[in-house]
């Protein structure tokens, strides 16, 4: 695949595999719902969330477990994290 910058081929490669590989699990997404249900709370009728770079989607994840109406979509630009 070709980049148009550095720092696309930089979170497409190595550093973005090492990346999801130290930022993932339970704790993580039980966080992001703590976070997220705040944010949701002081902006309420979201009912769609796009992410860009979402990695592994634990943001989304989160997004998810607080209500599983919102219409959720992620990009990522590493192959191995989406």
């Amino acid at each position: 695949m070709t980049f148009k910058t550095d720092q696309e081929a930089f979170w497409a490669g190595g550093f973005g595999d090492e990346y999801a590989s130290r930022n993932q699990g339970e704790t993580l997404i039980t966080s992001n719902v703590v976070l997220f249900g705040k944010i949701l709370r002081s902006a309420p009728g979201v009912r769609s969330v796009v992410e860009l770079g979402c990695n592994i989607g634990l943001n989304l994840q989160a997004l998810n477990r607080i209500d599983p109406e919102i219409a959720l979509c992620g990009y990522e630009i590493n192959g191995n994290a989406a």
